[in-house]
């Protein structure tokens, strides 16, 4: 009888698991039943070499409109919109059939783009809102490695905080080929777009909002209007606007954060957008101990292939001569630190930018005396727009010395100025050597 009554029991037990089971099994098949409802709607962007006749870029979009317009990132098209005369762009969606894409309106900034299809599809998607709680699950769809078409689960983790550009963060595994590629939720309405990944499940979207402020844009424009003739004078409207809100972030805090470093006070912290850290040498062989810190910012706008802009970043180094190290020996170990660091803009090619154009000349900041270069360099398709380096280093101060590097890519002329002012005030007199 009592082994009877067990198996009742374990009947029963399994049986009120079954509206559980039941429950979850819908759960389980979500991402099959939005590709199911909303894959159509995804394409592959595909930009092509007229000469080679093979793929230079790959991406992912989404139709959003019933007319055809489908949105993807800026870095996927900008090889066709930068040399439009040896590039075209087209479709492929997951039947293999292809067509040609348009150029429509591009965002730098935010690296969104609207393109066109000749003949729009049967299916588009609906624009919905980033605006959601931590935790909430996404979906995104893309073409990862030209592989195939992918639906990747993953959930909403809020917006990164440590950028001048909002992007949400997302759990989720994207991959190369998804960008551009939509995140949508149970509904099917966009979220956020796919801009890139860290990898181990970490990546990142563009929220839906700075698609729908570019569409609001597009709308505007005249009847008839080829963007691609006028991208330059836009897109340098858009570097403005993006320089011009970051500096004033930085010079609108009164009060930066400063620590003592070597002889002097220095700015620190200074904003969230800029991330610092620092470390010593002290190998036996060396003649001199060095110390470092440098802080920098995490974003970069993509303009072209090695051609990135947006950055801001301040160093300092600090060494100090041993005892078997003699004064002579010291300055022209000191005098080789002391050039123009180029090599920070490495992701600007020569032909996009001029030549720096350097002033020299001394100050007297803190109690010290410094040997100062302030240069800027123009950009070529973009005249409104500079690179901006200060470099300091302190002299007469026996075996020890330091140097100040301050750089700020694409800002204009007058806020690369303001910046460099407003470093070199805020460095202070210390407490001596550390």
């Amino acid at each position: 009888m009592r082994q009877y009554i067990a198996i009742i029991s374990i009947l029963l037990a399994a049986a009120a698991l079954l509206p559980a089971l039941a429950y979850a099994t819908p759960t389980q098949d979500e991402a099959q039943r939005l590709y199911q409802a909303y894959g159509d709607a995804v394409y592959q962007v595909q930009v092509i070499d007229l000469t080679s006749k093979k793929k230079t870029s790959i991406g992912s979009g989404f139709q959003f409109t019933k007319d055809g317009l489908i949105a993807t990132n800026y870095h996927v098209v900008a090889e066709a919109l930068q040399r439009p005369d040896h590039n075209r762009m087209e479709f492929l969606n997951d039947k293999g059939e292809t067509g040609p894409l348009k150029i429509e309106i591009v965002d730098v900034v935010h690296d969104v783009a609207i393109v066109k299809m000749d003949h729009p599809g049967k299916m588009w998607l609906s624009l919905g809102t980033s605006k959601l709680s931590k935790g909430t699950q996404l979906f995104s769809i893309g073409n990862p490695h030209d592989i195939s078409f992918t639906i990747i689960e993953g959930t909403f983790n809020g917006f990164s905080k440590d950028s001048f550009v909002d992007n949400i963060h997302f759990s989720g595994a994207l991959n190369p080929g998804m960008s551009g590629g939509p995140a949508i939720g149970h509904d099917g309405a966009v979220a956020g777009i796919n801009v890139a990944t860290a990898g181990n499940d970490i990546g990142f979207l563009v929220p839906v909002e700075p698609l729908k402020d570019l569409y609001a844009r597009y709308l505007k424009l005249p009847a008839g209007y080829n963007f691609v003739d006028h991208a330059n004078a836009h897109i340098q409207d858009q570097l403005l606007a993006s320089q011009d809100h970051n500096i004033n972030e930085l010079l609108s805090n009164k009060k930066w954060e400063s620590f003592p470093f070597g002889p002097v006070m220095v700015p620190g912290h200074i904003h969230d957008a800029l991330k610092c850290w620092g470390g010593a040498s002290h190998k036996e062989e060396d003649p001199f101990e060095s110390y470092f810190s440098i802080c920098s910012s995490q974003d970069r706008l993509f303009l072209d292939n090695d051609f990135d802009t947006g950055a801001v970043l301040f160093r300092y180094n600090y060494i100090v001569g041993k005892d078997k190290l003699n004064l002579v020996r010291f300055y022209n170990l000191y005098q080789g630190l002391f050039s123009v660091p180029q090599a920070d803009f490495q992701n600007v090619k020569e032909g996009d930018a001029s030549n720096f154009d350097c002033n020299s000349h001394f100050v007297d900041i803190a109690g010290f005396r410094w040997k100062s270069n302030f240069c800027i360099r123009q950009y070529k398709k973009y005249p409104a727009i500079f690179d901006m380096q200060l470099y300091m280093a302190m002299v007469g101060a026996g075996k020890k010395g330091f140097t100040v590097t301050l750089m700020a890519q694409g800002v204009s002329k007058q806020n690369a100025l303001a910046l460099a002012r407003r470093f070199m005030s805020e460095i202070k007199p210390g407490k001596g050597a550390s």
